[in-house]
């Protein structure tokens, strides 16, 4: 007999549906697989005629045929199991076909028949959703993923002999889906003081650098010797970023669903993210690709930081790589005859010592002579150079720093609290979504050249020192223009409405750091 089973098959940051046909006939024992499989998915006959048995469900010795289609469409994972198991058990008769006509089946099963959970459940979900299709049976362990996503069924199963059950006893009618509330978890105080910028002693030019990073959503460079609070600064910054919106918040869960992060989650991933790779990463695993394709550290990253720290010491060719994705914030992964692309929006920040002892230009500690400094930094090209907006220094912490107690942040003279820097940077991030209303940007980060004419027109004054700057330093048109993106943003800080001379130079401080 025949039976057709839905699922579905993840395909790039999406998930597409699939049908799980099974013949049953008379005929020598034999389980034949097909459809473009996996070994994974190949190697899952064994496991479901086991866990057919262990459920305690007798099958005679027939002749078993499986065809996933659309056949042209690779398929990958352990997400079948359960739509192949469930299919056989139609075939013969044993579950009520009819019963799931409109429902789509995802699980992966252990021998002893429990339904485990698998990757990439919540753009399966939404896919379902998309697709008419009223019931989507999930893992237990997939339940909060699942329940993200409103107005479709979501039933769940711990074992087979439970799932039978409950399709041949009747599907419940009615979505169980639980409102999502977007309410602020409740911090610990690691969090709290995670996301508190008093921790991080002195560097007060290093901390307004960053509110206008965060502001813009601009790349930020800080070089400075060892301990000097450059890890420090990058780690916080999540903090101080606007929070996610709904929408963001689907995108980093898929993301996170995909790459198998979200197995023992609860819900929507509300913190952004922040990806701290090690220098010894791969390109393939920094901008996604492997055997079978996968999201890298830069996807993983969308919609937060990226961080790199002691960035001189990556592997060229990876921090090379780099130049495409920050300019087109995606990323294309090729695989034979697919093709995948990626979301890279990310927040760059990377952290560097000044030369190989960390200490120029302190003449009683750095001994490196000037070709060395200079090979040193030349390990960073100056087209990555150019994509950093920001190049702040980190300067040595002294004593009083230290000692001084700046665990309450209004002690601070001269500087703003964590609070008052959240509510700056949220007030600057309102103006840049009133102008690029209708548009497909939000940040001034993300401006091109026809935006920057618009939106950075400068006025005689402002005209004569950016020639000059320009001139002088010999910038590049990317220098050009990305130095007055960081004007424009330090004038949405300060609610001007025109960019003005103080702040074309100190956007200009910011990009002669490393010259």
């Amino acid at each position: 007999m025949y039976s057709c089973i839905n699922c579905a098959s993840v395909y790039g940051l999406d998930a597409c549906l699939v049908h799980v046909e099974t013949d049953v006939s008379l005929g020598l024992p034999d389980f034949n697989m097909s459809g473009l499989l996996s070994s994974e998915v190949k190697e899952a006959k064994e496991r479901i005629k086991v866990a057919i048995k262990n459920s305690g469900f007798k099958l005679e010795p027939q002749k078993i045929v499986v065809n996933i289609s659309p056949a042209d469409i690779r398929k990958d994972g352990t997400g079948f199991d359960l739509p192949i198991a469930l299919g056989i058990l139609a075939a013969v008769k044993i579950l009520n076909l009819d019963a799931i006509k409109d429902t789509l089946c995802i699980g992966e099963l252990s021998l002893d028949g429990s339904i485990k959970g698998v990757k990439g459940i919540l753009p399966c979900v939404l896919m379902a959703k998309d697709k008419k299709i009223k019931n989507v049976i999930i893992p237990k362990e997939n339940e909060a993923e699942g329940l993200i996503v409103e107005g479709i069924n979501i039933i769940t199963a711990n074992n087979l002999r439970e799932c039978v059950k409950l399709i041949n006893e009747g599907l419940p009618s009615n979505p169980i889906n639980r409102t999502y509330s977007l309410d602020e978890e409740e911090e610990d105080d690691n969090t709290r003081l995670y996301n508190c910028f008093s921790e991080v002693k002195g560097q007060i030019s290093a901390k307004r650098a960053t509110m206008i990073a965060v502001a813009g959503m601009h790349n930020i460079m800080y070089i400075g010797p060892p301990g000097s609070g450059k890890t420090m600064l990058a780690s916080r910054i999540p903090g101080i970023m606007p929070d996610m919106t709904r929408d963001e918040m689907l995108q980093v869960t898929k993301i996170a669903s995909i790459s198998g992060n979200l197995i023992k989650c609860k819900g929507l991933v509300k913190k952004r993210p922040f990806r701290n790779p090690y220098h010894n990463i791969t390109t393939s695993a920094l901008m996604g690709g492997g055997v079978y394709a996968k999201p890298g550290e830069i996807t993983l990253a969308s919609k937060g930081v990226l961080f790199l720290d002691e960035i001189t010491e990556f592997d060229s060719k990876v921090i090379e790589g780099l130049r495409g994705p920050l300019e087109d914030r995606r990323v294309r992964v090729s695989r034979l005859n697919y093709s995948y692309d990626y979301p890279a929006d990310f927040m760059l920040v990377a952290a560097m010592n000044p030369c190989k002892c960390g200490y120029y230009p302190d003449k009683n500690r750095c001994h490196c002579k000037e070709n060395e400094i200079k090979r040193y930094i030349g390990k960073i090209s100056n087209p990555i150079w150019d994509r950093f907006d920001i190049c702040i220094k980190t300067n040595e912490i002294k004593f009083r720093d230290i000692y001084e107690d700046n665990n309450n942040e209004e002690n601070n003279k001269g500087e703003l609290s964590t609070k008052e820097m959240k509510e700056k940077i949220l007030a600057a991030r309102k103006i840049q979504l009133e102008r690029f209303k209708g548009t497909s940007i939000n940040f001034n980060s993300q401006m091109d050249s026809k935006m920057v004419n618009k939106y950075c027109e400068l006025k005689e004054k402002e005209q004569k020192l950016m020639e000059k700057f320009y001139e002088k330093k010999r910038l590049t048109a990317r220098g050009y223009t990305r130095i007055l993106k960081t004007a424009r943003t330090i004038a949405d800080l300060e609610g001007c409405k025109d960019i003005q001379w103080s702040h074309i130079s100190e956007s200009f401080s910011y990009r002669s750091v490393n010259e």
